[in-house]
């Protein structure tokens, strides 16, 4: 297997003590150069020589081929041993060297031959090649420091792979802390953005809550007040009385502009007809208006948001048709169907051939298109206006 990576700090150690190794075997040849002859002396560094560069060929920087290097070693190492121990009877220390390279660079694919061939077949070989003078203590001896180096450069490998681990899950945790700091910082932005759109649709909540509330308040004091006016002079008991009324508006409107900001429906317990039957009557009494109200279908409970939105729009139309159109008189019909509630305002008004969209009619239309429903708000001049308002809305089956 071939691998094209930079050395680790282990592998350049191996590499000086092998290339101090055959240092140190040039240096013995050439201090024993008077005791043989120089054909003999040149034979022996050249084999040194090429016993470290051949396998070199193949384990040097940025180029590890861990199935060549060992064959390597075989075909010019083993040579060189076999040769020195023929020469020295202790120079088989040579091949530690290369050894401990081998166990470095020994994996699944090739530990099969490699760890049997040098950590056994080559003491065995040197034992029968140089059996002269030598036990069989000296060949157990051959082959546990063969096993000891090849296995010194095995845990060697060991260490490198756990550490290449523990490097690679290290810089995989920083990528993931980064990630999850990138993502909670994006969460924390998406939060804000969810706060400032929340506070944004409350105070537009707010907003419509009041000008439906007070705007349908303050419509119904004025046009009593109004009254007041007439009646203070000409009959003082009738305007006493009007203003005792006036009172209990002014407070009731108090009371709805409360439950507007705690986000209430009106007489929550009451059925939607009896709110919006209390809520003309108390408006057709204030205004002088003359109102008729209308259920048609059976009644069902409906969601809290839904009946808040219908009596909106009825308070936002009678007032509409009050304070625009001098309405005299208004007809409001409650339609209930398996699937959707509405509701018809029609008055007789001075109408409008362009008819203008205010704050008032917006808060209707995002209230009631909020809830998946409709609004149709149409006015012709010297018919009055129509306003239709269809919400969808289940009838609960009955156990």
């Amino acid at each position: 297997m071939i691998q094209r990576r930079p050395w680790h700090g282990v592998e350049w150690s191996l590499f000086i003590i092998l290339t101090g190794s055959s240092l140190l075997g040039l240096l013995y040849a050439l201090l024993h150069m008077h005791e043989h002859e120089l054909t003999t002396t040149i034979q022996t560094i050249l084999a040194i020589l090429l016993s470290y560069g051949v396998p070199f060929l193949f384990w040097r920087p940025a180029y590890i081929n861990s199935t060549f290097y060992p064959i390597a070693v075989l075909l010019t190492g083993i040579p060189l041993q076999i040769y020195l121990s023929w020469m020295q009877q202790d120079a088989y220390l040579t091949i530690n060297c290369p050894l401990m390279v081998i166990g470095f660079l020994t994996d699944r694919k090739n530990a099969w031959w490699t760890a049997p061939i040098f950590m056994v077949a080559v003491p065995v070989e040197y034992f029968f090649i140089l059996h002269s003078g030598m036990g069989v203590g000296q060949l157990s001896s051959m082959i546990l420091n063969a096993v000891l180096f090849f296995a010194i450069g095995l845990s060697l490998q060991r260490v490198v792979t756990s550490n290449e681990k523990t490097e690679k899950l290290l810089a995989e945790n920083q990528r993931q802390y980064h990630l999850i700091h990138e993502q909670n910082n994006a969460l924390e932005q998406y939060a804000n953005q969810i706060e400032q759109l929340t506070l944004l649709e409350e105070r537009n909540r707010m907003a419509r809550e009041l000008h439906d509330t007070v705007g349908h308040t303050f419509t119904s004091v004025i046009m009593g007040m109004d009254a007041v006016s007439y009646l203070i002079e000409a009959a003082p008991d009738k305007a006493k009385e009007k203003l005792d009324v006036l009172r209990s508006v002014t407070r009731n409107g108090l009371e709805e502009v409360r439950r507007s900001i705690h986000q209430m429906v009106p007489e929550g317990d009451m059925l939607l007809s009896q709110q919006l039957t209390r809520l003309a009557n108390e408006f057709a009494l204030h205004t002088g208006t003359q109102i008729r109200f209308t259920t048609v279908g059976e009644e069902f409970e409906i969601p809290k948001q839904t009946k808040l939105s219908l009596i909106r729009c009825l308070q936002e139309s009678l007032t509409n048709a009050k304070r625009h159109g001098r309405a005299s008189t208004v007809e409001v019909t409650l339609t209930y169907s398996d699937d959707l509630v509405d509701i018809r305002i029609e008055d007789d008004g001075i109408g409008t051939e362009q008819l203008k969209v205010g704050f008032g009619i917006n808060a209707m239309q995002e209230r009631i298109f909020a809830l998946q429903g409709t609004l149709q708000v149409s006015s012709t001049l010297g018919q009055g206006t129509v306003v239709h308002c269809s919400i969808p809305a289940k009838r609960l089956p009955s156990f």
